[in-house]
């Protein structure tokens, strides 16, 4: 497998190329060649391209399905199984998608492994574009609390949950299903509509960091499934009703 990225026309292995040093992306499901909620990320790169550059990206729908199947069928990516394609425009108005590793799974899912959550502390800079930026915050946070666990679950000086539009954590407490923030990311929308389709009501509503003490299961949503948080600060937590809405997740064309 070769995993290749098109960029402004041309097609380089993904290890040659180069990432602009600032850009606003989306990161697209993908199976048996075909990308699901794509007209959506579409229309939310175009309005981040707009808030960060001044400008909209001009890509249509029908030109970036061709692009991602062909891009996926060169990188000889396994029909049968989920792929993310990221999307990605700079400043320059280049536009570029790149073909990552493959999961196991088919479809959305709920993922084998659990995760172990750690509080950290951080600013809301509420922010509503997936950007390089936020992208390199995730992963600088995520990285503090390595040692401690496996994820960081952000809160902020009132010490309220922090979610975010491309990973937004739900809590399950006596089989309703609360979130700090509403969105209109696929990532949030996908999840809300799996949750509503196995019967659960979903509350959009503050989540103090003494609460999650008593919460009965904790997950994260992103494009490509969700993932069950196995504890957070040593509070065990179950997955039966996250399992019921994974079940439900499924991506749409």
């Amino acid at each position: 497998m070769r995993l290749l990225v098109w960029d402004d026309g041309r097609v380089v292995e993904a290890t040659e190329y180069r990432l602009p040093e600032v850009y606003v992306y989306q990161r697209i499901h993908t199976l048996s060649y075909r990308a699901y909620n794509l007209s959506r990320h579409i229309i939310l790169l175009r309005e981040a391209s707009a808030a960060m550059f001044g400008f909209m990206s001009l890509c249509r729908v029908e030109d970036a399905e061709r692009i991602i199947a062909k891009l996926l069928e060169l990188s000889r990516v396994s029909p049968r199984l989920s792929c993310t394609v990221v999307m990605r425009l700079d400043p320059r108005g280049v536009l570029s998608f790149q073909v990552e590793s493959p999961t196991l799974y088919a479809g959305c899912a709920l993922r084998a492994k659990r995760l172990e959550g750690v509080l950290l502390s951080a600013p809301n800079l509420e922010d509503i574009h997936h950007t390089s930026l936020t992208l390199a915050r995730d992963a600088m946070n995520d990285s503090r609390v390595i040692g401690f666990g496996d994820v960081a679950i952000c809160y902020d000086d009132n010490n309220e949950v922090i979610s975010t539009p491309w990973r937004p954590l739900f809590a399950v407490y006596h089989n309703k299903i609360y979130t700090p923030s509403e969105f209109s990311s696929v990532e949030y929308v996908a999840t809300a509509e799996a949750i509503a389709k196995a019967g659960f009501e979903l509350e959009v509503h503050a989540l103090p960091i003494a609460s999650l003490q008593r919460m009965d299961e904790i997950f994260i949503a992103d494009v490509m499934g969700i993932t069950s948080l196995l504890s957070i600060n040593h509070h065990r937590l179950l997955f039966m009703i996250t399992s019921q809405v994974a079940d439900n997740m499924q991506p749409r064309p």
